[in-house]
């Protein structure tokens, strides 16, 4: 063997304790890193599904229901019939009310007699309205 050859033999001979140990770190430093890769790749396919089978139906349903909420929402002349209507609805009450209010007395002075010694009877009946009648009109 030349010179060189035995020099370089003798060399790696000398360092191979520290070859070793350079060659094991970077295989454990590579198996670190695939580990970091692959555990990276697998947390971004299930956030992936995650997002689109949980969140992304999500805000789309809440965004539907707020475009329909928006689409419903009435309009000016149908407030304003509305309100007329309900306005026309509390003013019958109303007169309804007044006219039974202006009734009430003369029905109740009606229906008492008075004995000759000057004491109230019972209040005379009323007339009996037919009960079926009215089930037959609704």
């Amino acid at each position: 063997m030349s010179q060189k050859k035995m020099e370089a033999y003798k060399e790696a001979k000398k360092n191979v304790r520290q070859t070793r140990q350079k060659e094991k770190r970077n295989r454990i430093i590579g198996w670190i890193l695939g580990i970091l890769c692959a555990a990276a790749l697998i947390a971004g396919s299930v956030f992936l599904i995650y997002y689109t089978n949980v969140i992304k139906p999500k805000n789309e349903a809440e965004a539907a229901a707020k475009e329909a909420a928006e689409s419903v929402e009435p309009t000016d002349e149908s407030k304003d019939a509305a309100k007329a209507a309900v306005s026309e609805i509390n003013s019958l009450l109303q007169d309804n009310a007044n006219s039974s209010e202006d009734a009430a007395p003369a029905a109740d002075e009606d229906t008492t007699e008075v004995d000759a010694s000057g004491a109230q009877a019972a209040p005379a009946e009323a007339p009996a309205e037919d009960a079926g009648s009215e089930s037959e009109d609704q």
